[in-house]
């Protein structure tokens, strides 16, 4: 071998060591890196005599273990982004410990109402009683709230998640042409590609993807449901997010969708981040509301169609309608509707039983009640039924014998609602009636003597009559039809049954998500665990290597030494 060639392959190996020297001090230097992978330098000779070489950098890499990572990654995002809202939701429910969950307001009402049936005429217990109703009715409307809040805040979280998955797409957009480009330059890509891997594992805990490499280095990424997000360009999401949300609000009705270059995806998008915030707001919280809402219009409903046939004692000098009517609406019933205006201890000052099937219209009905001595009665403003002692002293009393009011067959009061308890209709806007939170001796605790021998001077109304009450505390422990809502199937069971069986299933929901979250994470990072191991520094190997590779380095310079010297030799005997 020529001294020239000795100096042309010793410098060649002087420049191979050199890249070995700095891939390693950059190996050293983003140890603490997740995203970086190991880097080396690989050479082949250029000639027959190994005087030349070409060096590229490689890095470490599993193409299995990584495609693994981006799978767990978008269930990972999943399970943890229903966690987190499940725990939110746990939290509103309360605790039976606090005594703030619906089974425990639930108890305190029966509670209360069995205290006061043993001391009806007792002030103080039906103002325990009235306190237990606005407990349980503000319990259920407060984790109303709370469910549309959790829901306005996952519609949020949509709008921002969208952003975020544009913004990476763009990015890997950007690696993909710069990867081609340094590859067509025979550059070295193993930087950007690191870059692009954690990119794409991004996106996936985003909205769940596949992908796959081309023959000049670009990813190709597609939605699960087979959406192209990124080709030779990124695609673009779209979302417009609503300021709120109520229970009524629902896609595809009154909430905008997802849209991929304007296709609505949004119920192809089932894993990811993305997918478990449209699963939350679309599926899972409305669920719980919907069973909230049959909860609360049972008890609304089975409460007030008692209160409403029984009278308080004393008697109110004035009932006012729940429900709107006008003059012009018509009329239809049966049976008759004792009225009884009575004095302050309950005796009858006087009575008028009236034929409900006489009257066709409201307007018949009202000019009807308007004539019975010692009442007026008329249509307000906003159309509520107003009955009114003309002696304030007074009070009035109304008893159904045998009436039948419109299409349901209710009773005269239940028709209009006189005397509820509960306001409202679902879980929604569920409260205590606004008379009974501002007087609660308007409580409806006996009934009106409907004998036919009620005359003026007799007991019409007692403070020690507990049939509303009793008929109140059979309901709650009574056999009650509930239609299929959300994940309760149609059931015949008692409200308390219900209701335990509402907060079991909440439980259940929470403890589900923190067991998948728990298991989809933990995957997650086995799976990157594995994959860091495969391909992460060693700093170990890699100081270690840095010593092997200065060895050569002086090694090499010393024959390149060697060569010069003799060289110098040889031009000196010549000379």
């Amino acid at each position: 071998m020529s001294l020239s060639s000795i100096i042309s392959s010793a410098s060649s190996a002087l420049a191979n060591t050199q890249m070995q020297i700095a891939v390693a001090n950059a190996n050293v230097a983003n140890a603490d890196d997740l995203t970086y992978t190991r880097k080396s330098v690989s050479a082949s000779a250029t000639s027959a005599l190994n005087t030349a070489s070409t060096t590229t950098i490689q890095r470490a890499a599993d193409s299995y273990l990584s495609k693994t990572v981006v799978k767990t990654a978008a269930t990972s995002g999943y399970a943890s982004t229903i966690d987190t809202y499940m725990q939110s939701y746990d939290a509103a429910l309360g605790t039976v410990d606090g005594g703030d969950d619906l089974s425990s307001l639930l108890s305190t009402f029966t509670s209360a109402l069995t205290t006061l049936a043993a001391s009806p005429e007792s002030d103080s217990e039906k103002g325990s009683l009235v306190s237990a109703a606005s407990s349980l009715a503000s319990g259920i409307s407060s984790l109303s709230a709370s469910i549309q809040d959790l829901r306005t805040q996952a519609n949020t979280e949509i709008g921002t998640t969208v952003d975020t998955i544009n913004s990476t797409l763009k990015s890997l957009a950007s690696l993909n042409d710069q990867i081609a480009s340094v590859t067509a330059q025979g550059g070295d890509i193993t930087g950007l590609q690191d870059q692009r891997d954690a990119a794409v594992t991004t996106l996936s805990g985003l909205i769940g993807i596949n992908s796959y490499t081309t023959s000049d280095n670009r990813v190709m990424v597609y939605t699960t449901g087979g959406d192209q997000l990124l080709g030779t360009t990124a695609a673009t999401l779209s979302y417009n997010a609503s300021s709120a949300l109520s229970a009524t609000s629902v896609y595809p009705d009154n909430i905008s969708g997802v849209t991929l270059n304007g296709k609505d995806i949004t119920e192809s998008v089932s894993s990811g981040q993305l997918g478990a915030l449209i699963t939350l707001r679309d599926e899972t919280l409305v669920n719980e509301q919907d069973e909230l809402d049959t909860l609360a219009s049972a008890l609304i409903s089975q409460v007030n169609a008692i209160t409403n046939a029984g009278v308080a004692s004393p008697a109110p000098s004035s009932l006012t309608s729940a429900s709107s009517v006008s003059t012009t609406d018509s009329f239809s019933a049966s049976g008759s509707l004792r009225v009884a205006i009575v004095n302050a201890s309950g005796t009858t000052v006087s009575t008028e039983d009236l034929d409900l099937s006489s009257y066709s219209s409201i307007d018949d009905l009202v000019s009807a009640l308007d004539a019975i001595d010692g009442l007026t009665a008329s249509i307000d403003s906003n159309g509520k039924l107003s009955l009114t002692a003309e002696d304030s002293a007074n009070g009035i009393a109304l008893g159904d014998i045998g009436a039948a009011v419109g299409d349901d067959s209710q009773g005269f009061s239940d028709y209009f609602g006189f005397n509820d308890l509960f306001s409202g209709s679902s879980a929604t806007d569920i409260a205590v009636s606004s008379g009974l939170a501002s007087d609660y001796s308007r409580l409806a605790t006996g009934v009106l003597d409907t004998t036919s021998t009620l005359s003026a001077g007799d007991r019409a109304v007692s403070n020690s009559d507990t049939t509303t009450l009793d008929a109140l505390t059979a309901m709650l422990s009574s056999q009650l039809s509930f239609s299929a809502a959300g994940d309760q199937g149609a059931k015949t069971v008692t409200l308390s049954s219900y209701t335990a069986s509402f907060v079991a299933g909440a439980a259940t929901l929470v403890s589900n998500a923190a067991s998948d979250s728990e298991t989809a994470t933990a995957t997650y990072d086995a799976a990157t665990t594995r994959l860091q191991n495969s391909t992460a520094v060693n700093m170990d190997e890699e100081l270690a290597m840095l010593t092997t590779y200065q060895s050569q380095y002086e090694a090499n310079a010393q024959l390149v030494s060697m060569a010069k010297d003799l060289f110098d030799a040889l031009i000196s005997m010549v000379s």
